[in-house]
């Protein structure tokens, strides 16, 4: 799948708040409250609901000392207490991770490539964590932390190809595959462990397709505060919520509107050649599409989950906005292509009251961007 980016435009968006809904709807389900969402969203009184972006940073890729430095493309990131900027760089000639100041003059780049002591042949940032920056080296099968210098903290080998998460408590969540030889198909699954990494409980199931030519369904998790939350293309318009000891506290359930597979969208996902004689497009997109593409969290708890449906404006994508309570409170249109984002892989997150994201260029290079959020 080619791996497309985030388009924002920086001026104040008011998100719709029109609503005949005054009491929010939950009930009781196997003992778990579940929060049952509906097309329109709520009025929550004395809640925000307006949310404009103020651009106050672009990293320029095509910048030629990133070039010298060998930063020839960018995956995932995040950024510290301190706005510093780490994104890993999957073609790079040395070292896969890379960091800069919050003004986006780079610092240096650690993470060597290779199969040494702190070495990495095929990192996933698990994100940054206080004074440490996590991955998970899938090809390397290990879990290795360094400090925000790049200086390994510790390290450790893997049994599987797993993507791991720390949590606040010493716990971590595993994601990869589990031999099974009585399961009817290929699975990965969502794993809770402790600090040894001993398996203490299966979250989620993920069911891999079976045919190679269908659009990769979404499994995605976010770790946002003391909580875990899991989407599974299984259950429809459905996030679950754990807390750090899986227990499952919460569903968050929302009706929505089917769409079909668009020019648009098919272009936007697989370029402009999905339209050459013998291409499996007609397979590769399920029809509906499933009811989202991706989603992030922010620090006090909000989630921002990307929909198929459009907006107004050509590119504009309408992306549903939950409180911390999992109420609907928001929709707001945002001009984007998407990373494809599955799997939990980190490409747009919001911290520290700021919203990071990618762009692309006419070139075709990309921008790391970073906007004020500014809610009224």
């Amino acid at each position: 799948m080619k791996k497309l980016i985030f388009l924002l435009a920086g001026l104040p968006i008011l998100i719709g708040c029109s609503s005949r809904q005054v009491k929010v709807d939950r009930i009781i389900e196997d003992g778990i409250e579940v929060v049952l969402n509906h097309i329109e969203p709520y009025q929550i009184k004395g809640q925000p609901s307006a949310l404009s972006l103020e651009k106050v940073l672009t990293i320029d890729l095509e910048r030629d000392d990133l070039a010298e430095a060998g930063l020839a493309s960018v995956g995932e990131w995040d950024a510290d207490d301190d706005g510093n900027i780490y994104t890993v760089g999957f073609k790079n000639r040395e070292n896969f991770i890379y960091r800069f100041d919050p003004e986006g003059h780079m610092l240096g780049s650690f993470g060597r490539r290779g199969q040494g002591p702190g070495e990495l042949l095929g990192p996933g940032l698990s994100g940054v964590y206080g004074r440490e920056v996590v991955l998970s080296d899938f090809l390397g099968m290990r879990y290795v932390i360094y400090d925000l210098d790049g200086k390994v903290i510790r390290e450790r080998r893997l049994e599987h190809p797993d993507r791991l998460s720390p949590l606040g408590n010493g716990n971590l969540v595993a994601f990869g595959p589990r031999p099974d030889p009585n399961a009817d198909a290929f699975y990965r699954n969502l794993i809770l462990c402790d600090s040894e990494f001993n398996e203490l409980k299966v979250l989620d199931r993920y069911k891999w397709p079976s045919d190679d030519s269908r659009m990769v369904p979404y499994f995605m998790w976010r770790v946002s505060g003391d909580r875990i939350i899991v989407a599974n293309e299984a259950r429809g318009y459905e996030l679950w919520v754990f807390d750090w000891d899986g227990r499952l506290v919460r569903k968050i359930r929302k009706e929505y509107r089917p769409v079909r597979a668009t020019d648009s969208i098919k272009e936007a996902i697989l370029g402009p050649d999905y339209r050459k004689p013998g291409s499996s497009q007609s397979k590769y997109f399920p029809d509906p599409l499933p009811p989202l593409n991706q989603y992030f969290t922010d620090d006090v708890g909000r989630i921002f989950v990307m929909t198929y449906e459009s907006g107004l404006n050509p590119g504009d994508y309408l992306w549903d906005i939950f409180n911390s309570e999992g109420v609907f409170i928001g929709r707001q249109p945002l001009n984007i292509v998407w990373a494809g984002l599955y799997l939990g892989s980190r490409y747009t997150f919001a911290k520290k009251g700021r919203l990071y994201c990618q762009q692309e260029k006419q070139s075709g290079f990309r921008e790391l961007v970073v906007y004020r959020m500014i809610w009224k």
